[in-house]
């Protein structure tokens, strides 16, 4: 069976970006009613609460090399998550290409996030960026000039991709 040009796109886009599984987009995925926590924790998946509700954590373990190893059987949020660009795309208001230039840029940006967390000493990869980011602001502080530079470089990277993210690629709200 072909796929449709509009799932060949899907394919491309996703497989350039993963945001929405590695824990730059968001910190938690909501369980929802029809996914089995318990089934879901045999594939690697460990269901926590969290703000007051049961997620699956981010960057997700069944994410590797921007693809899904849990593809077929993946949680339902991650069946009917699309981002901003992937909506465009699909609803042909955003050329491919533009979509794939978002996404080279938003990678860019989430880069020097991590490289700056590195040169900070944060190398915790399996928790989300932003909790990543608040941990190197969390007291005791390194008092050193550099870091203290270094710091100040992350909070205004942070904040552009933060913006980039929000104007590009998370779901509006109305």
């Amino acid at each position: 069976m072909t796929e449709s040009p509009d799932s060949e796109s899907a394919a491309r886009l996703c497989s350039a970006c993963g945001m929405c599984c590695n824990g730059v987009l968001f910190h938690g995925m909501a369980v929802q009613p029809e996914d089995s926590v318990r089934a879901f924790a045999a594939k690697g998946l460990k269901a926590k609460r969290r703000d007051g509700e049961l997620q699956f954590l981010q960057p997700c373990p069944a994410h590797e090399g921007n693809c899904c190893r849990i593809y077929a059987d993946r949680p339902q949020r991650c069946r009917v998550f699309a981002c901003r660009q992937l909506e465009g795309v699909s609803l042909g208001k955003i050329p491919e290409s533009a979509a794939l230039e978002k996404i080279q840029e938003a990678r860019r940006l989430t880069d020097r996030v991590r490289d700056l967390l590195d040169k900070l000493g944060d190398s915790r990869t399996t928790r989300p960026l932003a909790t990543r980011c608040a941990g190197v602001f969390t007291p005791p502080l390194d008092p050193s000039p550099q870091a203290k530079s270094w710091r100040d470089e992350l909070r205004l990277a942070m904040t552009d991709l933060e913006e980039f993210l929000a104007n590009n690629f998370r779901p509006q709200h109305p």
